[in-house]
């Protein structure tokens, strides 16, 4: 009954379901689904689907309350000074080592000088970074969206993770810090288990919260 790492497939999942002999068809198959949702949770820290950008929202009240106390991060900047810093991120080995497969090791910079939406600070797509000129020319709006453009377009566990590298690199460790301190005040995940249930675990488990089902519905 020992639990391991996540290193195996649904379809391996399901096989070692029915080798137990324990568990039929139907519960060998909820066992590779629950597999299949722990994997993806290791992997972007979220079980919603992959269209589905639930931690946007957190993450932004605890970048806002980070900002709060360090508004040096928020100090806004020429277009010149802005270019200059986008340019020495985008070329130093930090960014270029947090840049996955789907990330983008030169993206470009522009401003967007006919939007009138002042909400939006900044943009990441697959031109690059767009930055609002009256809201989104400093440091922390440039460090979030190059946290988007190094592979991670959604909110998920690897943004924040990468977004983090980089405040603690281009705006100090104690800015850095007190972004992981918010995130945890505003229940946001910076890790989660690598650890799976075997499939005994998992039926002990299994049956275990049908019986607790069982008893409130009786």
């Amino acid at each position: 009954m020992v639990n391991f790492v996540g290193t195996v497939d649904a379809h391996e999942a399901y096989k070692m379901a029915l080798a137990t002999g324990k568990m039929g068809n139907d519960l060998a198959n909820k066992y590779a689904n629950y597999v299949s949702k722990k994997l993806k949770q290791q992997k972007t820290g979220r079980l919603q689907n992959s269209y589905v950008d639930s931690g946007r929202n957190k993450v932004y009240k605890s970048e806002w309350a980070t900002e709060r106390k360090f508004p040096e991060a928020k100090q806004s900047m020429t277009e010149k000074e802005v270019k200059k810093f986008f340019k020495r991120v985008v070329k130093s080995k930090t960014y270029q080592s947090l840049v996955n497969e789907r990330g983008q090791s030169d993206p470009a910079l522009r401003v967007m000088r006919n939007s009138s939406n002042a909400r939006v600070a900044g943009q990441a797509s697959y031109r690059g970074v767009a930055l609002h000129p009256s809201c989104g020319m400093n440091k922390w709006v440039v460090l979030h969206e190059l946290a988007h453009t190094a592979g991670h377009m959604h909110h998920d566990l690897p943004f924040r993770q990468t977004l983090v590298k980089l405040i603690s690199r281009f705006l100090g460790t104690e800015v850095a810090k007190e972004l992981k301190r918010q995130f945890r005040a505003h229940k946001v995940k910076m890790s989660v288990s690598q650890t799976i249930k075997s499939p005994e675990k998992w039926l002990q488990d299994y049956y275990k919260m049908a019986a607790m089902r069982a008893k409130v519905k009786g």
